[in-house]
């Protein structure tokens, strides 16, 4: 479970003038995770850098730092051992990272003219259909 989130520091950068951007734009969200520490016996220190990339026009990056209760010797052998973290974990930190700082990265995008880095509705049901037929689920956010 995560106890604690907090954003380090921010960077937004926009490359070129917003009028000569290009009418398609690539955007590419990663969250990583740069290191784990132990706290005390039930919780690990995570810290993180989540980077929102518009291909040749900017970029956002937010460095930040989470507290995970819970599992901590479990969690401090694997990243020693892998570098990685237990799946289900993993999935929770970086569930949390992304819904946090894609939140921040709307509004800096703003701040510095580039789009939003979410897409838009009809791409998003797009995807999720195509990934639908693909697995043969039934089609809807995921």
């Amino acid at each position: 479970m995560i106890k604690q989130f907090r954003i380090d520091s921010i960077e937004a950068k926009r490359f070129i003038d917003p009028r000569s951007a290009p009418q398609h734009i690539r955007i590419d969200n990663n969250s990583s995770i740069l290191s784990v520490h132990p706290v005390d016996e039930k919780n690990v220190k995570v810290e993180f850098k989540f980077t929102v990339t518009y291909t040749g026009i900017g970029m956002i990056a937010i460095d930040g730092t989470l507290i995970y209760t819970g599992e901590a010797k479990k969690i401090l052998e694997e990243w020693r051992k892998s570098r990685k973290l237990p799946d289900d974990i993993a999935r929770e930190i970086h569930g949390t990272i992304i819904n946090n700082c894609v939140i921040e990265s709307v509004i800096l995008a703003k701040e510095v003219s580039l789009p939003p880095p979410i897409p838009p509705p009809a791409q998003m049901l797009q995807q999720s259909a195509q990934k639908s037929k693909e697995k043969g689920d039934v089609v809807g956010y995921a």
